[in-house]
């Protein structure tokens, strides 16, 4: 595998962030929608809403992540861990998700009231790309808070 992102042998525009995967690369683009601003490279934060019921439903924080398998991984895998940091007695979650997993290819499960996981239940056969909206619902203190973890999953063919 030659890292193309480090060579500089992409071709991803200077708005795009080149994410080296085995044989190949992908140029990814991260942005905050409006209403929200760009904390760092992969998270944005809410600015503002508009009423109670809007500052409930809209996340909070979006965070992108950059995952990457072989077509070989053993399923279920557990490819993802998701929770509040910090986590406090009384906590709640509720995991979504909410794009991207169309196919079916992905499941949640929370490990305790605090923790969930997003797991692979199915094998993808060819390399494929995903990009998943994974929701977090957090009750703490009689208020719901709303996470977004915006997770590209790249598939590669294994190599021998």
């Amino acid at each position: 595998d030659i890292d193309e992102c480090a060579t500089g042998t992409h071709n991803c525009s200077a708005a795009e962030t080149c994410y080296n995967i085995q044989g190949s690369f992908r140029c990814l683009f991260f942005e905050c929608p409006s209403s929200y601003r760009k904390v760092s490279d992969m998270r944005c934060e809410r600015i503002s809403c508009f009423n109670y019921l809007d500052c409930q439903n809209t996340p909070v924080r979006i965070t992108y992540y950059q995952l990457n398998f072989q077509t070989n991984i053993v399923v279920p895998a557990h490819i993802f861990r998701i929770g509040p940091s910090p986590a406090y007695a009384g906590d709640n979650i509720i995991l979504a998700i909410n794009k991207g997993n169309e196919e079916k290819y992905f499941s949640t499960r929370r490990l305790n009231s605090y923790t969930g996981i997003v797991y692979l239940q199915r094998q993808v056969k060819e390399p494929k790309d995903f990009l998943l909206d994974v929701e977090m619902k957090l009750w703490r203190q009689g208020t719901y808070t709303t996470f977004l973890a915006k997770i590209y999953i790249f598939i590669t063919a294994h190599a021998y």
